[in-house]
């Protein structure tokens, strides 16, 4: 096994999602994780493999080397011919020691040892809400791929569970390492800050959320108990959902242009993602399924009480510091928005619970987790 002390250690890495500044949840992972390996052992190498010319490609230190292979993975017959016919070749021509795939697909043909971060098993949930032509890609190649892995990232101790109870995999081939949100990811650029909350929200109070909109973020019963609990407090409050407009989405569209008091930004930069939080009254994730929820994190850090749901990760990330609702039930999501605005020593104390939260993930601890993990595989 190479020694980082002694020998240099070829990393491949899975870029395809690193394409633009602006990153969600799993390019974000990618993103973080791989930065602080580079950083932390500057005398590895890692090779970044691409598949479309990058023009914005975030910073990375000069041990980091970016490759494209043209062929832009926009349909599963395209991801076959990436990772099985391309990335093979490219990483014997590299001499890859090991590759880590931070968005779950991996190369079936190739020897070389690989680590994967396996975000969520949302298609074994919501078979409906994927396209029959990407599910029956999952359904053939997630199970091989998970056998394939030399080791296997989850990004939370939910994942791990459902990963045991729907496949056939030895425990202590999974690690559990954290999404994380530093807090300079949403303090950075706030020179560049191009919303002005007061006039968006009309000078009124607000609740916000942040993330992709589609069916299983729970939307249109998030609206429906938003405007439960604000007609009982003469239409007072303003309802701002922030984030692109992702699948399924015509009942959501539907519902926003129905709500008086919602108002849909689209993708917002980070900067303004956090003015948006941190002038909220409460940030509210009442997904229906998550791996993770990033977002709930990103409440905590800017100091804003959070409602999230009892279901699936959310619970764990939690930890204690929001308040759980049934993601099923409009009246229990109701109920805690009120509880939220009429009773301030419950403010205060989510918030104070949540910024210690928040200090349980870090990016550099899951790094080094998963590059541990790519040192173990080198000795199998």
């Amino acid at each position: 096994m190479p020694s980082n002390d002694v020998t240099i250690m070829r990393i491949g890495v899975n870029a395809r999602l690193l394409f633009t500044y602006e990153m969600e949840g799993i390019a974000r992972y990618i993103y973080e994780t791989t930065v602080r390996m580079a950083q932390a052992h500057p005398n590895d190498e890692f090779y970044l493999f691409y598949d479309r010319s990058n023009h914005s490609r975030p910073d990375f230190p000069s041990n980091v080397r970016h490759i494209m292979i043209p062929l832009p993975t926009r349909h599963p017959v395209l991801w076959y011919w990436w990772f099985e016919i391309l990335l093979p070749i490219y990483l014997k021509w590299y001499k890859i020691d090991v590759f880590y795939s931070g968005d779950g697909y991996l190369s079936l043909r190739s020897k070389v040892s690989m680590v994967m971060v396996l975000h969520d098993l949302a298609y074994k949930h919501y078979e409906d809400q994927v396209s029959m032509s990407v599910l029956n890609y999952y359904k053939k190649y997630v199970p091989l791929f998970l056998k394939k892995a030399t080791k296997i990232i989850t990004v939370s101790h939910f994942v791990k569970r459902d990963i045991l109870h729907h496949f056939d995999i030895k425990e202590n081939k999974i690690i559990v390492a954290y999404n994380a949100v530093h807090p300079d990811q949403l303090l950075k650029n706030q020179n560049n800050i191009r919303i002005n909350v007061e006039d968006l929200i009309d000078n009124k109070p607000y609740f916000v959320y942040v993330g992709s909109l589609h069916p299983r973020k729970n939307i249109v019963r998030m609206i429906d108990a938003f405007e439960s609990f604000n007609t009982g407090h003469q239409n007072r409050y303003k309802l701002v959902l922030a984030g692109r407009m992702a699948w399924d989405t015509k009942e959501i569209e539907a519902k926003i242009k129905q709500s008086k008091n919602t108002i849909h930004m689209g993708f917002v930069t980070e900067a303004d993602k956090y003015v948006l939080i941190q002038n909220a009254c409460c940030l509210l994730y009442v997904s229906l399924f998550e791996g993770f929820g990033i977002p709930i994190i990103e409440g905590m850090i800017a100091g804003t009480p959070v409602i999230t749901s009892d279901a699936a990760s959310m619970p764990e990330i939690a930890g204690g510091a929001a308040l759980l609702a049934n993601p099923n039930d409009t009246l229990s999501i109701a109920a805690y928005i009120h509880e939220i605005v009429s009773n301030e020593s419950l403010q205060q104390q989510l918030i104070k619970n949540g910024k210690q939260r928040a200090g349980a993930f870090d990016w550099k601890i899951s790094a080094e987790k998963i590059y541990q993990a790519l040192l173990d595989s080198l000795k199998n």
